[in-house]
């Protein structure tokens, strides 16, 4: 299977899972929320423009748009698109969702002071993935901000799954409650930290933290890069 077919097997995967109401936690991380208070300030009069690639089902486009940022979301999954309208109905706010890709956003050069992308990237082929962080790059005016969060090459998505190429890894082994089971049979892209630094040296400031948790008393590590970076 080349990367083109993984890509759309990951995409129909999780159509599915989104028409189940499943894989999009509704409440927003707090790394998101951090980095969002400390980078944009609140304003009546032309608020930031804020871009959520990868929205799911809109619980971190929800939260900006509460707090008084102009939002645009994308999302590959239509159904996402439309769960996640139909919530922003529901609360009132006004937020443009558009079905695309993270590799080809439908928006002008320069558009956004800041763009998030939490939990997608990694989810792409190596190509796509590189493709995806030139968007950023292009889509944010100069001095904008981006953070991105991605799972690493320690995460134990990489323990229970089979090499499929360099940096991929197809999700095999399940686990009972455990959060990687939605994934099973993704092809995932888990990179080291060397690696993230080579995707995104067009930028002109690049800050890379890394996050743990432990799951079964200890037994698995999650684990992933915050990355933080200025165009």
């Amino acid at each position: 299977m080349n990367s083109e077919q993984q890509n759309s097997q990951t995409e129909d995967q999780w159509e599915d899972l989104y028409r189940l109401g499943l894989g999009a936690p509704r409440y927003p991380n707090s790394h998101a929320v951090r980095w969002l208070f400390g980078n944009f300030t609140r304003q009546k009069i032309s608020p930031p423009h804020l871009l959520d690639i990868g929205t799911g089902m809109g619980r971190h486009a929800i939260m900006m748009t509460k707090e008084g940022f102009q939002v645009s979301a994308t999302d590959h999954s239509q159904t996402a698109i439309d769960k996640a309208s139909e919530w922003a109905t529901q609360e009132g706010l006004d937020i443009t969702f558009s079905q695309a890709t993270a590799e080809k956003q439908p928006f002008l050069d320069q558009s956004f002071d800041g763009i998030l992308c939490y939990g997608v990237l990694y989810y792409l082929s190596p190509v796509k993935f590189t493709q995806a962080v030139r968007e950023i790059h292009r889509l944010l005016k100069t001095g904008g901000k981006t953070f991105v969060m991605v799972k690493n090459d320690r995460d134990v998505r990489k323990m229970k799954a089979e090499i499929s190429a360099p940096h991929q890894y197809k999700v095999s082994g399940k686990a009972e409650g455990q959060p990687w089971n939605n994934e099973a049979g993704m092809t995932l892209t888990l990179l080291p930290k060397s690696e993230i630094i080579k995707y995104f040296s067009d930028f002109s400031s690049l800050r890379i933290e890394e996050v743990t948790s432990t799951l079964m008393d200890g037994k698995y590590l999650e684990a992933a890069w915050l990355i933080y970076a200025q165009k």
